[in-house]
């Protein structure tokens, strides 16, 4: 049977929100329960009507859980498109006295229904009061609050909607961001393999025919040569970024005043910078991942290191303070600085200040730092004075 057009957007509308032949719901029924007192009557329904029955969300005083749309007193009353449906004596009505609900148990009589609308401006439903055994009124002001008590009925089934599709929008994005850094990772390994092999065959030329070559012709080597590297750098960076926020669940404890200080030392002996120093304040133990800690310190460090004024020693002041929900370090340095217009471009993939021959780097650096710690549920923040020194502040969630 061909459904009219009303009846099809009801459906819809229902089932946008996800609620037919669902299990009870507290919320749903407190509501139910709030109606029956105020309105002082012993059957209370919220009703959701489809194309062939109406469904009891919540109900007081009835033990069925759905009636067919031909018993339906609520289907009348959605159709009135009435404020308030309201029929003083249902035995007495030509439309209703031979209902099965009203000739025998439950013995229904007085009917006070709210149709339920959504923001579409389609009814679906009705939040109603029914008395049994004999006829009963209701007050204006009763039926004010029973109007109130339908439009959180309807506020709540907007919000299920709402928390439904964002829960779907959060499973697509967690599987794009899946596929994405796979790819990626993929992607990293698969061109290394041909750069390694440009790079041996090149080498192989070199040696093969250096007497041969100029100053000329090994100037030409060497800028292919540190491309290559420049090239594999990237790759390598662009495959930490990918992989960036795995294993951050598996926590360890971790002595952070020597964990950092080795790393310091690590970063530092790359760096082939003998005349910089590491000041850390008192750092507690910590249980956490390992390899977050590690990813953040690392980069924060390194750029500390990196980006040094000329003819003057690098100092790098790590700062630990204790809150009740967060870890906080303070990564300060005395480098060049950042102008506060570029805050936040430094921290976006491949975005550099400066050109590959100032800085090395890849631009992705702070993009993996920050990734992780938003991952985490925590923060990054800058603040900086050009030719003065940068103040990287990191907060991360104790739990």
């Amino acid at each position: 049977m061909k459904l009219d057009q009303q009846t099809r957007l009801r459906k819809k509308v229902l089932e946008s929100y996800q609620i037919l032949d669902t299990l009870p719901e507290q919320m749903y029924d407190d509501i139910t329960q709030i109606a029956s007192c105020i309105c002082d009557m012993p059957v209370v329904l919220l009703s959701l009507i489809d194309d062939k029955r109406q469904f009891f969300k919540s109900k007081q005083g009835l033990l069925i859980s759905e009636a067919p749309l031909d018993h339906s007193i609520c289907y009348h009353a959605i159709l009135s498109k009435e404020a308030i449906f309201q029929v003083s004596d249902l035995r007495v009505d030509e439309r209703f006295k031979n209902n099965p609900l009203v000739l025998s148990d439950p013995s229904l009589v007085s009917y006070y229904g709210v149709p339920l609308q959504g923001k579409e401006g389609v009814c679906f439903g009705s939040l109603c009061v029914i008395s049994k055994d004999e006829p009963k009124i209701i007050s204006e002001e009763q039926k004010e609050v029973l109007k109130k008590l339908a439009k959180q009925v309807v506020y709540l089934l907007e919000l299920r909607k709402m928390n439904h599709d964002l829960l779907v929008c959060r499973d697509k994005n967690s599987s794009y961001l899946s596929q994405m850094e796979e790819f990626a990772h993929t992607a990293a390994h698969d061109l290394r393999a041909p750069l390694r092999a440009v790079k041996s065959f090149l080498q192989l030329i070199e040696s093969k025919n250096q007497s041969l070559y100029d100053e000329k012709d090994k100037k030409y080597f060497k800028f292919v040569f540190d491309n290559v590297t420049i090239m594999d750098d990237l790759i390598i960076d662009l495959l930490e970024f990918a992989k960036s926020d795995e294993k951050l669940d598996e926590k360890e404890p971790i002595d952070l005043h020597s964990f950092i200080t080795n790393i310091y030392n690590h970063v530092n002996e790359n760096s082939n910078l003998n005349d910089s120093q590491l000041i850390l304040s008192a750092m507690p133990i910590i249980s956490f991942s390992k390899l977050a800690l590690s990813v953040i310190f690392n980069n924060l460090i390194e750029n500390a290191l990196k980006y040094k004024k000329q003819d003057v020693s690098t100092v790098i002041h790590i700062r630990y303070k204790d809150s009740p929900f967060y870890h906080i370090f303070e990564i300060q340095d005395n480098g060049i600085g950042i102008s506060s217009d570029f805050f936040e471009i430094i921290f976006k993939p491949f975005k550099r200040l400066h050109t590959k021959t100032e800085f090395s780097g890849s631009g992705l650096g702070l993009a993996s730092v920050k990734k992780i710690i938003e991952k985490l549920g925590g923060t990054i923040s800058v603040n900086s004075v050009v030719h003065e020194g940068t103040i990287f502040t990191v907060s991360i969630p104790k739990e």
